[in-house]
């Protein structure tokens, strides 16, 4: 019996130490600007991931070994100026998506592409699609941020969203992305106008309370309105699912990395129609 539990724990290092061997992180140049990134896995389907703000490539490295067993190519990536990635003046959504578009194309990925994106890298997936829709065959978003939700929190209660802004301002004052967020809150809209209709869509919402004391976004009612926001996205979409967890916070890929892998096998699933 210990000889087998032995073998068992030596099995599971090896498989562990074998996944982060092939999962070194590389750099590709466009635009003169370097980006990090990590190619794992292999198949017919192209995982792409776009992460939260300020987030990159070392958000999901405890990840890895999920996201190899998912038999996919999976390409995890930091924007310009994340992680080990070069800073760059513009990091507008268009820019940072025209810089993945093209390291896309070096690394010679033009369809069949599904992609993730976590937190503010909803915005981005879901801007993505819509210049370059004959590429992407699904979209999963995990907890993905959306538009209309300052606006619906200033609705809640006035002073207690306009206090909390000012606290998150001041603690992401060095954030360009956090900005870019902004712009995008005061303009309420997307090129999409807030409805995926047409792409296998799979959405991960968060509605654990007790998050933070403090932020109205995390209240019982902040909660109700950032699900409901999620919902109206794929309200008119057939082919789509949406699965709501009180068991995870807003950080999916680090509180439960199964869930994100069983949204990812779910877009596949819609994809090819089972």
């Amino acid at each position: 019996m210990k000889s087998s539990i032995f073998l068992f724990f030596v099995s599971i290092f090896l498989t562990h130490f074998t996944v982060l061997a092939d999962s070194k992180v590389s750099f590709a140049t466009t635009e003169n600007i370097q980006l990090e990134y990590i190619d794992i896995g292999a198949g017919d389907i192209n995982i792409i991931i776009e992460s939260g703000i300020g987030m990159g490539v070392d958000y999901w490295k405890p990840l890895l070994t999920k996201l190899k067993a998912l038999k996919h190519r999976v390409i995890i990536y930091s924007r310009a100026g994340n992680g080990r990635s070069t800073a760059a003046t513009d990091v507008s959504i268009q820019k940072s998506n025209k810089r993945l578009h093209a390291l896309m194309k070096l690394l010679n990925i033009d369809k069949n592409i599904i992609l993730v994106g976590h937190s503010y890298g909803g915005i981005h997936v879901r801007e993505y699609i819509t210049s370059y829709r004959d590429q992407v065959i699904g979209l999963v978003l995990l907890d993905p941020s959306h538009e209309k939700f300052s606006k619906k929190l200033t609705q809640l209660n006035k002073a207690w969203a306009s206090k909390d802004d000012r606290k998150l301002n001041s603690l992401l004052a060095k954030s360009q992305e956090w900005k870019v967020l902004q712009e995008i809150y005061k303009n309420e809209k997307l090129k999409d106008k807030g409805s995926i209709t047409k792409i296998p869509t799979v959405i991960v919402t968060s509605s654990k309370l007790g998050e933070s004391d403090w932020w109205i976004g995390h209240s019982e009612q902040g909660k109700e309105i950032w699900r409901e926001l999620h919902s109206s996205l794929i309200r008119h979409n057939p082919n789509s699912i949406h699965i709501v967890s009180n068991s995870t916070g807003h950080n999916i890929p680090i509180d439960s990395p199964s869930l994100v892998n069983i949204a990812i096998e779910q877009a596949v699933n819609l994809v090819n129609g089972l």
